[in-house]
């Protein structure tokens, strides 16, 4: 089940990712490149980091005015989250696991297994950013939830 969770959230990240690069691509304000002679953008490099990042944050921005349970504002978070994570930008990365975790808690409970999930990444992002203590929690939380919620139930 926890490989089920991990892909849905990537598929997540990516559906949102793709929707934030047609956008991008696809926007009448853009200006072609004088070097490159094409009206899209670059996808990758430095120049495109800021438009990237913006939309990221205007589609949390978005997904926070269809209110706290619209799933659009958890996966939204958590692409931010990813998205700060692979820049190795920790302390913002950590910021949006915590909205994430927050919500997904909020909606589901505490012990449920998706809460599970994202305790695990935010444990990761943590041991990425040297602070073992705290991750080392999260990952204890992290198997608590999942042993209880992976105990056989009795036969009838």
């Amino acid at each position: 089940m926890n490989k089920n969770i991990r892909f849905v959230f990537r598929m997540m990240w990516t559906i949102i990712l793709l929707m934030v690069l047609l956008n991008a691509c696809t926007s009448p304000s853009r200006k072609p490149s004088p070097s490159s002679g094409s009206s899209l953008p670059a996808i990758t490099g430095e120049s495109q980091t800021p438009a990237l990042e913006n939309q990221l944050l205007a589609t949390v921005k978005h997904a926070e005015g269809l209110g706290p349970g619209n799933p659009l504002l958890l996966s939204s978070l958590y692409s931010l989250a990813t998205y700060y994570e692979d820049r190795k930008e920790y302390d913002k990365a950590a910021v949006q696991y915590e909205r994430a975790l927050k919500l997904k808690e909020a909606a589901s409970g505490s012990n449920h297994p998706d809460v599970a999930a994202i305790l695990q990444r935010y444990a990761r992002l943590l041991q990425a950013a040297n602070r073992p203590a705290e991750a080392a929690n999260l990952l204890l939380r992290s198997e608590a939830i999942l042993a209880q919620t992976s105990t056989p139930s009795s036969s009838q």
